[in-house]
């Protein structure tokens, strides 16, 4: 018996390196690429495993697969801690960083490329980590970066950037005027700028800046959208929907320009006309939890189509586990309203055992709510 599982182990074992040998070490590879820009250490770091395992032992290729590998495992075990950004090393810059640094800008025109790959590892690591979503490895390294060229437009743009995705709007707001400073007319730069703006409360600010840039003829769809959010916080609703409608003409899938304009219809009072907005926002972004939330909410406070609302609270349950007590307690709500008091019962017991320490309030409604079904 123990050798008919050795032989269909080993049969396993070679079925999957037939398969890795006709994917190819290329193929392979730059799924894993794609992975790890993404974010997505683990698979990536098995995706480069597979890779690896099709060269040969003397195969130099596999030095930086090796390289990769190990900082896969390193990010991975960063991010289960969650304890503050891992002291960056030489062995952060891997081999094969330069491979993924070029992935990270392909979207990047002529010249403004060139004036990325000219800067040094630290820009090159953050700006990798900056592209996978893992805001303060960014600008940890992004700011040693700007102390070894202080004077770089680059530089100061992402390291911006990379401090507003840290929600450290008034620290990103003067990298960015240090930015502009050396390119006051850059549309990238003043778009940026906007943004920043915008999530300061200088509406007005970013406004005079967007409009200026679209009068000088740089409409894109991101401009357009956000000077829609500037002129929504200045409270002239139209004249952002009407942008939020340009927004959707320049690029019809520009899902945040749904979400806004279902928000702004829904503060109007335009009940119907936003729920249409906010299922297409999430139509297009299912794994937005904003979108699903807003959705959810508004069939629950106006009694609109159940089946929507359950579909965003499902969807709610896989993207937002720690909220996952008040999902289950919508979810009750929905059944209830469709007449399936006895189906309640289950999501809410299942709230009570999930809710977190401290909500006693909570608590009570649920077991309220429990007893009266």
């Amino acid at each position: 018996m123990g050798e008919a599982k050795d032989n269909l182990r080993q049969a396993a074992a070679m079925l999957t390196y037939l398969w890795n040998r006709l994917l190819g070490h290329e193929r392979l590879k730059q799924r894993g690429d794609q992975l790890f820009l993404s974010g997505e250490f683990e698979r990536a770091q098995w995706e480069y495993k597979r890779a690896r395992s099709v060269l040969p032992p003397a195969d130099v290729r596999r030095i930086p697969l090796d390289g990769l590998i190990g900082t896969c495992e390193r990010l991975s075990r960063h991010r289960e801690a969650s304890d503050g950004i891992p002291e960056t090393t030489e062995d952060d810059y891997v081999p094969g960083l330069d491979e993924l640094f070029e992935l990270a800008i392909a979207d990047k025109a002529e010249p403004r490329a060139e004036s990325y790959r000219i800067l040094g590892k630290n820009f090159r690591a953050g700006y990798v980590a900056l592209v996978q979503g893992t805001a303060d490895r960014a600008v940890a390294l992004l700011r040693k970066a700007s102390s070894e060229s202080p004077s770089s437009f680059v530089v100061h743009l992402e390291l911006g950037r990379a401090l507003s995705m840290a929600c450290q709007f008034e620290e990103a707001n003067e990298c960015l005027q240090r930015a502009r400073r050396s390119k006051p007319d850059d549309p990238e730069g003043i778009v940026l700028l906007a943004a920043v703006s915008i999530a300061r409360g200088r509406f007005d600010e970013a406004n005079g800046e967007l409009t200026g840039l679209i009068n000088r003829g740089e409409r894109s769809p991101t401009s357009v959208f956000l000077l829609a959010k500037a002129l929504s916080g200045l409270g002239r609703a139209d004249e952002a929907l009407e942008n939020l409608r340009e927004t959707v003409k320049l690029e019809p899938t520009f899902h945040e320009a749904f979400f806004e304009a279902g928000r702004l219809k829904r503060r109007a009072g335009e009940i119907d006309a936003a729920f249409e907005l906010l299922n297409r926002a999430c139509a297009l972004a299912p794994d937005e939890i904003p979108y699903n939330r807003e959705v959810a909410e508004l069939v629950l406070s106006h009694r609109l189509d159940e089946e929507a609302g359950l579909a965003a609270c499902d969807r709610l349950m896989v993207t937002d586990e720690e909220n996952r007590w008040q999902y289950l307690s919508w979810i009750a709500e929905l059944y209830v309203r469709r007449g399936w008091r006895r189906e309640a019962r289950d999501p809410l017991e299942k709230a009570l055992g999930l809710l977190p320490a401290g909500k006693e309030t909570e608590r009570l409604e649920i077991e309220r709510r429990l007893a009266s079904l």
